[in-house]
C-alpha cells in the first residue's frame, strides 16, 4: 500500500500519483512518482512508493535502491517489517545474495518463525568455511567472498565417467570434438580413495558430491555402487543425466541420491535430435515414467527434476514437456540453453566470432548475454566456483572448474596426493581464473547500481 505525502510535497501530484497507485494504474503512478522525483530528488515519500511499485513488478536492483534510502531517511515507517520482508526475500531470489543478507536479518528478527526467512538466511550467509577475504596474486587484488549461490554446502565434483553417449552442440564434448582431454571410466578402488580424502579435509562437515561435470555418469556400470558408498559415509550424492540409458535405473534410484537432475530439451524428435544429438526421445520418456515406477517401489526421496534446455526451435514445447512432469511429480525447470565451455565463452567475450550454427539458435547470442553478466558480476568478489568447489576428473586429476574443458585448465595433480592447499593455491596462480575475473565472467555475486533518478 503506498504512504500518504507529507505537507511539504506538492498535493495534487503526489495524491494522484497515490490514487493511480492504489487504483492500479502503475503506469500512470511510476510517471506521477518520477515526475516527483526529478523536482525533488530527496522527497522518501515518492521514493518509498516508487520502490514498493517497482518490487511488484519484479524490477528489484531499482527497488532495493529506493526503498533502502526510504526506509533510512523514515526508520519507523509503518509499512517497514512487511516492505524489509519483501525486500529481502526478492532481492535473495534475484540473485543478490549480499545486498540480501542485512534485510533478511532484519526480516527475521521480526518473524523469528518464519520459514521461507530461515531458508533464505541459510542459503544467502556466507558459511563459516569461507574466509571473508582472499588475495589474488593474479590480479593483485584482495577479493570479497560472498555466500555460494551453486550449493549450500562445500561441493566435489567427481567426474567418474570421462565421456558420454551423446554430442549436444552446446556441450564441450560436443563442439570440441578435437579435444585432447583424456576419456574413460573411474575406478572403483580410486573412488573410494577421493572419499576417503575428501572426508579428511573437506572444509564443510558435509559437503555435497556431484557425479557428474562433462560426462554421462549413468554410463559407469559401477555407478549404483559409488551411490552406496556415499550414501554408507552420509554424504549427499547429486547425479545430472541425459537419461539415454537402457540398463541399470532401477539399481541407481535403490542406491537413493539426493538429487537426479534430467537434462532434455526438444520435446519431438525433430528438435530433440537436434539439440540433443545422438540421443532417442522415445527412450527418455521411457525411462522417465520408469523413474517414477522405481521411486514408489523402493519408497526413497531422490529429488527428481527435469532441466529442459530451450531453444529458438522448441519453445513451444515447454508446456507439454511441463503437462509430463506435473503427471509423474517431477520439478520442471525451463532454463535459456546456454553455450559452453569457458575457454570458448572467454573467446567469445574478448571479440572473436565463432560463427558456430547453434549460436543462432540460442534465445540470445552469447556475445550478448556475456556483456549483460559482465555488467552485473561485481568484480570486487571472489568466484565461487573455485572458492567454493573441487572437480575431479574420471582418472583422479584434477580441474581448475567446473565450467572448463580443455587440458592446458587441468592442474596438474593428482587428488589423493595433493593437499588441499596446494589445490587452491594452483587455482589462484592460474591465468585462466584471472582472464575470466577481468572480463567479468567469473561466479560471483551480482551488482546492484543505483539509478540516477533516485540520487539525493
Amino acid at each position: 500500500m503506498p504512504t500518504e505525502s507529507p505537507n511539504t510535497v506538492p498535493a495534487d501530484l503526489i495524491i494522484a500519483a497515490v490514487a493511480a497507485h492504489r487504483s492500479g494504474d502503475a503506469g500512470l503512478a511510476e510517471r506521477l512518482y518520477r515526475e516527483r522525483l526529478a523536482d525533488a530528488p530527496g522527497d522518501p515519500v515518492a521514493r518509498f512508493n516508487l520502490g514498493t511499485l517497482l518490487l511488484g513488478r519484479g524490477e528489484v536492483a531499482e527497488a532495493a535502491v529506493l526503498i533502502a534510502r526510504a526506509l533510512g531517511e523514515a526508520p519507523r515507517h509503518p509499512l517497514r517489517a512487511e516492505t524489509v520482508r519483501a525486500l529481502a526475500l526478492a532481492l535473495f531470489r534475484a540473485g543478490h545474495w549480499e545486498i540480501a543478507r542485512p534485510w533478511l536479518e532484519e526480516a527475521r528478527l521480526g518473524a523469528p518463525l518464519d520459514a521461507e526467512l530461515d531458508l533464505a538466511w541459510s542459503r544467502a550467509r556466507a558459511p563459516p568455511w569461507l574466509e571473508p577475504e582472499v588475495h589474488d596474486p593474479q590480479l593483485g587484488e584482495t577479493l570479497r567472498r560472498g555466500a555460494p549461490r551453486e550449493a549450500g554446502t562445500y561441493v566435489y565434483t567427481i567426474d567418474i565417467v570421462g565421456t558420454c553417449n551423446l554430442r549436444c552442440p552446446t556441450c564441450p564434448v560436443g563442439n570440441l570434438a578435437d579435444s585432447a582431454r583424456p576419456r574413460g571410466f573411474m575406478d572403483y578402488a580410486l573412488f573410494e580413495r577421493i572419499v576417503d580424502k575428501l572426508a579428511r579435509e573437506s572444509p564443510a562437515a558435509t559437503p555435497e558430491v556431484w557425479l557428474f561435470n562433462w560426462g554421462e555418469p549413468l554410463l559407469h556400470p559401477e555407478a549404483p555402487r559409488f551411490l552406496r558408498l556415499l550414501r554408507e559415509r552420509g554424504l549427499p550424492a547429486h547425479l545430472s543425466t541425459n537419461l539415454n540409458v537402457r540398463h541399470g535405473l532401477d539399481e541407481v534410484v535403490a542406491a537413493d541420491p539426493a538429487s537426479l537432475k534430467v537434462s532434455i530439451s526438444g520435446y519431438s524428435a525433430a528438435t530433440y535430435a537436434d539439440t540433443h544429438r545422438r540421443g532417442d526421445l522415445e527412450l527418455v520418456v521411457a525411462n522417465l515414467r520408469a523413474l517414477r515406477t522405481a521411486l514408489d517401489r523402493h519408497r526413497v526421496a531422490t529429488r527428481i527434476w527435469v532441466g529442459q534446455h530451450v531453444y529458438r526451435g522448441n519453445q513451444h514445447e515447454v508446456e507439454p514437456l511441463g503437462a509430463l512432469c506435473r503427471e509423474l511429480g517431477f520439478e520442471h525447470h525451463p532454463i535459456a540453453a546456454f553455450y559452453q565451455p569457458l575457454e570458448k565463452l572467454i573467446r567469445i567475450a574478448q571479440g572473436e566470432d565463432l560463427r558456430e550454427p547453434v549460436l543462432d539458435q540460442l534465445l540470445e547470442h552469447p556475445a550478448s548475454y556475456l556483456r549483460r553478466f559482465a555488467a552485473t558480476r561485481d568484480r570486487g568478489y571472489d568466484c565461487e566456483l573455485r572458492a567454493n568447489q573441487t572437480v575431479i576428473n574420471h582418472d583422479g586429476t584434477v580441474a581448475l572448474c567446473c565450467s572448463v574443458y580443455e587440458p592446458e585448465n587441468q592442474l596438474g595433480l593428482a587428488f589423493v596426493d595433493a593437499p588441499r592447499a596446494l589445490i587452491e593455491q594452483r587455482k589462484y596462480a592460474h591465468p585462466t581464473c584471472a582472464s575470466c575475473q577481468r572480463l567479468g565472467l567469473a561466479y560471483a555475486p551480482l551488482l546492484l547500481v543505483a539509478p540516477a533518478d533516485s540520487a539525493a
